[in-house]
């Protein structure tokens, strides 16, 4: 029987936990947080009510890791139509984008001159195509310089802290469902799952329909952990412990170093997720004994960077250089628990003049046993930066600021607000930054050296995917384990773009 060492407690990491585990593998996980499922989770507040890091729905095109998410929560897994909203210039407008949505909400003047936009952009496309080497390049060749300006443009930069001109066109192309104008006119006259093109890029594709537990979407994680339990007696899952390093011996993993860790939660804030190498490590003054897991081999889902400093001098300078390059976007999430059953008219709400980015109300997609039946929980996502002013700023600072703007939308009134928490990620997104993939190709060929390491996840893999990719990552990190095949066997011809782990 081989040991596997499970290094994070997300969505990935348990996948990967829970398949090794029922296949009669040792696993021993790692989580340095108090709670499992990473963003994946629900946390409960003072009254109970449960708080979702952001709109965290299920769904799958892999029908493997639908099933399994059937599987696991089958005593309630209900199913709704997505129902997503953008609202910019003072109208809503359906998300994804829908062109006869554009041509009613917008003026006609100005309709016009976004699909001229896009003609122009269409035709210069043909007649001088040129390199795309930023998100602005790729959105205004697919979109059109108008919509780029009134919507893409401005929400990028609010969202990611930089304009889209230094993030990487594969950015765009990774996160936009319907990359082109013409794909959103084909789309618009469609229904249902008709709706999808089938062009989608794989990390992005258009939804249609998510499945969402009642009593919070960390239920799924929930019951991964209890299965990897309960498969074996040997099996181990320890939170509040902190990966602090590994043991390599050549270029094989031998043990994994560890030091418990206490609890991110004070004062309204329900957690702060980090991997303990980030500037403001909410762990630094854990100074608990460091304690060594022999290991056969290990499953990674925390941030790559994080991961290559763990490997200490098995790493090569290069790859360390790498590492420093990439960088990941914080988030705060504020959790307001309000005094109505329903306060918005769809599922997630979309925002450029807000002080949060995405509002959402869990409640909409099939939450109804988070909170009583008479309140509601919303859902409000700030991105920022560790140690500025909303990272910084307390729960009920927080929940003020967010219940007087949707007081000014009209979806509830500040006098209704009955509680206020925030979840804090210092890696809640990876950032694309321009010239990325020289660093990842660095990493990706570092990596190959370790043949019983692998990792993968939205952190562990550095790529921006939803709960779904993350499953299967973790679920095809278990099934490379498990086939007995070398790294070089399984991906060495495969790309990165391509790659479900490394």
């Amino acid at each position: 029987m081989s040991h596997t060492v499970v290094l994070g407690g997300g969505i990935c990491g348990l996948a990967a936990g829970f398949s090794l585990a029922e296949h009669g593998e040792r696993v021993t996980l790692l989580e340095a947080q108090h709670f499992l499922g990473g963003l994946a989770t629900t946390l409960r507040g003072e009254t109970g009510a449960g708080y979702d890091f952001g709109p965290h729905a299920y769904h799958a095109r892999n029908q493997r890791v639908l099933d399994m998410f059937k599987e696991i929560a089958s005593d309630g897994f209900p199913s709704q139509a997505k129902n997503v909203r953008i609202k910019f210039r003072g109208k809503y407008y359906k998300y994804p984008l829908e062109a006869l949505d554009i041509a009613k909400s917008m003026s006609p003047v100005l309709a016009a001159r976004a699909f001229a936009d896009y003609a122009i952009e269409s035709l210069r496309r043909r007649v001088r195509p040129r390199e795309l080497v930023s998100a602005e390049d790729w959105v205004v060749q697919a979109m059109g310089r108008t919509l780029y300006g009134l919507f893409f443009g401005p929400y990028t930069t609010k969202v990611w802290g930089i304009p889209p001109a230094q993030l990487a066109a594969s950015f765009a192309q990774h996160r936009i469902p319907h990359i082109s104008l013409a794909k959103v006119i084909v789309s618009s006259l469609r229904k249902g799952s008709a709706k999808i093109t089938g062009t989608e890029h794989r990390y992005a594709p258009l939804v249609i329909e998510l499945f969402y537990p009642p009593k919070g979407a960390g239920l799924i994680s929930q019951r991964m952990a209890e299965r990897i339990k309960n498969a074996g007696p040997q099996n181990e899952i320890c939170t509040g412990a902190l990966a602090t390093g590994i043991d390599v011996e050549g270029d094989r993993l031998v043990g994994v170093r560890y030091r418990d860790v206490p609890p991110t939660n004070l004062d309204g804030q329900l957690c702060v997720l980090a991997s303990g190498t980030e500037v403001g490590n909410p762990f630094a003054s854990a100074g608990g004994e460091e304690r060594t897991i022999p290991c056969d081999r290990v499953a990674s889902s925390i941030p790559l960077p994080a991961l290559i400093a763990l490997l200490g001098d098995a790493a090569s300078a290069e790859a360390k250089a790498a590492a420093r390059f990439l960088r990941f976007r914080a988030l705060t999430i504020v959790g307001l628990r309000v005094k109505r059953p329903r306060a918005l008219p769809a599922q997630s709400i979309y925002f450029t003049s807000k002080t949060f980015n995405r509002l959402s109300e869990t409640r909409n997609y099939g939450g109804s046993d988070v909170c009583a039946e008479d309140e509601t929980v919303l859902l409000c996502d700030i991105t920022c930066d560790i140690g500025d002013r909303i990272w910084n700023a307390s729960a009920e600072e927080l929940g003020k600021i967010c219940a007087q703007e949707l007081a000014e939308e009209g979806f509830m009134k500040v006098s209704e607000l009955a509680e206020s928490v925030v979840l804090r990620s210092t890696f809640g997104y990876p950032v694309y930054m321009v010239g990325y993939e020289r660093a990842i190709e660095t990493l990706m060929k570092e990596l190959m050296r370790f043949d019983n390491l692998v990792t993968g996840g939205r952190q562990g893999l550095y790529k921006y995917v939803d709960m779904d990719i993350a499953s299967e990552m973790g679920l095809a990190m278990a099934d490379h384990f498990l086939s007995g095949k070398s790294k070089a066997e399984a991906i060495g011809k495969v790309p990165y773009e391509d790659r479900v782990f490394a």
